[in-house]
């Protein structure tokens, strides 16, 4: 049992969109409570999928399922990048957190990773029944993400000499005229981008209530987390949000080509999760 602690169900949900490619992490143990997943944005959530996994591979050790689900255009699941909107990846997130509440233990908690952070709290937006949401190095300013994002294109022809230069101005504006964009291979409609650049964490506080548990990476030898981080939190906390916050020691995995893991991050969010299922 130790060496299989879950076992993996893939299966397709259905949305009115489409199938979202699902795998849900049964654990061997009976279950005393789940967790969904919400993904992090492009090449991110493909170089974070070895965490997840070895994360749901704790958690079931501990008999609480994980529940993952690909995004409408991202993955397994139907459609193209240039179909996704924010508004519909909200609605998969809604729809997989009520496929989950229906399953044994429900939905203790929601996971959010990177960009995935905004999308779950403002999927619980004025929902006096929400779960908990864990947060892992969460995107705070929505478009700043997409400039930095805009700048892997920018870099990646600054030497050719065949189109004009760009800058993520000039990108804009040709998603303003109503142009997708493509960058490192992901197709980001205008209406994508127009939402990613109005995401500001700070604003997506949830109802007092409900818990949230902030993991950022550390800086310096004090493993401080950021300060655009320790404003935000502190805004919230002034405004009667629970928040148990921690910083980690380990590599940027979100960032790296090559796949690491940050065991840290790993035992922390276990000993988080299980507190909430203990509770219940």
């Amino acid at each position: 049992m130790e060496d299989f602690p879950s076992v993996p169900h893939p299966f397709f949900l259905s949305v009115a969109e489409g199938r979202l490619f699902c795998i849900y992490h049964e654990p061997v143990l009976p279950v005393r409570g789940n967790v969904l997943v919400v993904p992090a944005f492009n090449e991110e959530m493909n170089r974070c999928r070895s965490m997840v996994t070895i994360q749901a591979q704790e958690l079931a050790r501990h008999g609480i399922g994980t529940f993952v689900v690909d995004l409408l255009g991202t993955g397994e699941s139907d459609g193209q990048y240039n179909d996704a909107r924010w508004e519909l990846w909200l609605d998969n997130v809604r729809q997989a957190r009520k496929w989950l509440d229906n399953r044994p233990g429900g939905c203790a908690a929601l996971l959010g990773i990177r960009l995935g952070v905004p999308l779950a709290f403002e999927s619980i937006a004025g929902d006096m029944h929400a779960p908990a949401v864990i947060a892992w190095q969460p995107v705070i300013d929505g478009k700043q993400y997409l400039t930095q994002f805009m700048r892997m294109r920018i870099a990646g022809n600054m030497d050719r000499t065949d189109i004009p230069k760009e800058t993520s101005n000039t990108l804009r504006a040709t998603l303003s005229e109503g142009n997708s964009i493509e960058i490192a291979g992901y197709e980001i409609h205008p209406e994508m981008a127009v939402a990613l650049d109005k995401v500001r964490l700070v604003s997506l506080a949830p109802l007092n209530g409900v818990s949230v548990a902030w993991f950022e990476k550390g800086n310096g030898e004090d493993l401080a987390i950021l300060p655009a981080s320790r404003q935000l939190l502190d805004t919230w906390k002034q405004a009667g949000t629970q928040v148990f916050e921690e910083s980690f020691d380990g590599p940027a995995f979100w960032a790296l080509h090559d796949r690491f893991t940050a065991p840290a991050l790993i035992r922390k969010t276990a000993n988080y999760v299980q507190s909430l299922v203990t509770k219940k």
